[in-house]
């Protein structure tokens, strides 16, 4: 990668795109957004179910071609709003930028399940997850897709998520605030060149991110799902890398994990303009520690399981997020997801409750989805946190 390239000046320099400061992102807001601002970049290439536009955005003169999507999963907007920030960085100008827009033409369907998206699920309306359906196509999104992908010969996907905050790097006690992976073309997740292709510039995305996000950093499981859109389009030939968008201590509104995703999409496409042996080094993507299934938002350790008895247990709580109609923004409302020995299990929020007994007005012992408003005899836990004082 050629000298002009500094991650930190980058990160230190780093412009969201103000118009979006939440992490729900309304469809109507973004289509007048983009045709406000890139009209004359912007084609509607389908529609879903509830005949919600969806675009197509192109950037770019360079020969060759790079498609991303956001929000195929409609209640994963990282993707969506770090692609706004990659716009207005393109936007912008300076040496990144112009091999970047001279090397390649890029391609952005913005939120390609705009139904989902403005009810904050992670299915299509007709309850169809997009990321199974390549094989099928039983959900009009994903034809809007495979038809766009038909279109050119594409040289490079992007296929942008976000993961629950249940995930950490394995081996360190850190969330996984970004996690990349290059998606396996059959069962036997042989190395293909084509993978090695996306491996190499995962590889260095990883060596440039970790320099300002260090331990946060992991590989998604390379299991192979044969009906995933990611799988099928690396299978087809197109070096395709799948971003997914975790959590960093503290922002569960996502602004810190947003700048990193997009430096991260910013890092990739210009080694791409820039490099044309994308799969050397490709064997440093398999040293990325791989993502774990290693936390809850909150533990309460060594909890009484109720004031008639003297065995204790620990209590794992879970968000859940929402939107309500009419906010802006996404609620979150925590549930005990687990009980027992959570010993090796993190937190990103934990007490020690030190024999402290369970009680609430709705039971006298925990329970399984019961949402986190409870007492632990002084302690008054409202929404799975610990107030300091009666109220």
């Amino acid at each position: 990668m050629k000298s002009d390239f500094d991650i930190k000046d980058l990160d230190n320099n780093f412009q969201y795109e103000d118009s979006f400061n939440t992490r729900y992102v309304n469809p109507k807001k973004l289509n007048e957004f983009l045709n406000a601002n890139y009209k004359n970049q912007l084609v509607q290439v389908g529609k879903s179910v509830l005949n919600k536009p969806i675009y197509k955005l192109t950037l770019g003169k360079g020969k060759r071609f790079a498609i991303m999507w956001t929000q195929m999963h409609g209640n994963e907007t990282t993707g969506t709003l770090s692609a706004l920030d990659l716009l207005k960085f393109l936007s912008s100008e300076g040496n990144i930028v112009h091999a970047i827009l001279s090397e390649f033409t890029v391609d952005i369907i913005f939120m390609l399940n705009p139904d989902g998206s403005e009810v904050w699920t992670r299915r299509n309306i007709e309850g169809i997850d997009i990321n199974r359906d390549y094989i099928a196509e039983s959900s009009i999104e994903m034809h809007v897709l495979k038809q766009i992908i038909s279109e050119k010969n594409y040289h490079l996907a992007f296929n942008l998520h976000d993961q629950r905050s249940i995930f950490g790097v394995k081996g360190k006690k850190e969330p996984a605030t970004l996690a990349f992976l290059s998606p396996s073309v059959s069962e036997g997740r042989e190395i293909t060149d084509v993978r090695k292709k996306s491996m190499g510039i995962i590889a260095h995305i990883y060596r440039e991110l970790t320099c300002i996000l260090p331990d946060k950093i992991s590989r998604f499981t390379d299991e192979f799902y044969p009906r995933s859109s990611g799988d099928n389009i690396q299978k087809s030939g197109i070096p395709t890398l799948l971003f997914e968008a975790g959590h960093y201590p503290d922002d569960y509104q996502r602004k810190k994990t947003r700048k990193y995703f997009s430096l991260a999409l910013i890092t990739a496409l210009y080694y791409a303009s820039t490099e044309y042996k994308w799969e050397d080094q490709h064997e440093e993507y398999l040293k990325i520690p791989e993502n774990s299934i290693s936390y809850y938002d909150i533990i309460y350790r060594n909890v009484r399981l109720s004031t008639n008895s003297n065995r204790v247990a620990d209590l794992g709580i879970q968000y859940a997020e929402s939107i309500k109609s009419g906010d802006e923004e996404i609620s979150f409302s925590a549930k005990i997801e687990e009980i027992g020995d959570l010993s090796h299990f993190y937190a990103h929020s934990e007490y020690d409750a030190e024999g402290r007994s369970f009680y609430s007005k709705i039971s006298d012992f925990p329970k399984l989805g019961l949402m986190a408003d409870f007492q632990l005899d002084e302690w008054i836990i409202v929404n799975g946190k610990k107030l300091d004082s009666f109220v």
